[in-house]
């Protein structure tokens, strides 16, 4: 039905927003899924090494690139076939944003692995200061990752300021969760009126019958 993925440095405010989206999209089937998965050997390797220390780069990538093959294979295209909503909490603009060191090497890195993935109907590039996101991830997290240095986001953050295309929307996520929502519900309101149609549709319906539980599943621990 559509495929939102939600992207921006650390702190930015990725899980927060798909957990508002998930909600808004109720009584719609949603997906809630995050890479890198727990679900994958390379997945779980890349979540241990951003605890303990980097791998080399090549084999990070090659991790990268081997658990989104399997997160396209086992979540996200069965969910999209299966007419769900799919909001991937982190995808392909992740790994060029922390692979990279440059904009236009992040571009060069897309160029080779555009054809092997499913591009996003829309994806969220979520910004704010590097500042403010180091002091929510201190504020609303136990410990920090190696990914979550200041350098490190610096760079990461040009990246993702670039990013450029029919299927990005940069978002202003320095303010409260109630504003980023707001922005990214205009942007889907706007792109896909059908989409949002049908939403609207089963609200409605919901509202004028017995309410059941939502359809949500999750591929990651909130």
């Amino acid at each position: 039905m559509l495929f939102i993925a939600i992207d921006g440095i650390d702190g930015a405010g990725k899980t927060t927003l798909a957990l508002a989206l998930q909600k808004e999209f109720e009584p719609l089937e949603v997906v809630i899924t995050k890479e890198p998965t727990l679900e994958s050997p390379w997945g779980q390797r890349l979540r241990q090494a951003a605890e303990l220390g980097r791998l080399p780069k090549e084999q990070e990538l090659e991790y990268f690139h081997q658990d989104r093959l399997y997160h396209i294979e086992h979540v996200i295209k069965p969910a999209l076939e299966r007419d769900a909503v799919v909001i991937s909490d982190r995808y392909v603009d992740s790994m060029l944003a922390f692979q990279s060191a440059t904009p236009s090497e992040a571009d060069s890195l897309y160029c080779k692995v555009r054809d092997e993935i499913i591009e996003p109907d829309i994806t969220f590039i979520l910004s704010c200061p590097v500042e403010q996101a180091l002091n929510r991830i201190e504020t609303n997290r136990s410990g920090k990752t190696v990914f979550e240095r200041q350098d490190t986001l610096e760079v990461a953050k040009k990246i993702y300021d670039s990013r450029s295309g029919k299927h990005y929307a940069h978002i202003d996520s320095s303010q409260n969760v109630q504003e980023t929502l707001k922005q990214a519900l205009s942007v889907i309101q706007t792109h896909f009126p059908e989409f949002w149609a049908t939403l609207q549709a089963k609200k409605h319906s919901s509202s004028s019958s017995e309410k059941t539980s939502p359809k949500t599943f999750f591929h990651y621990a909130t």
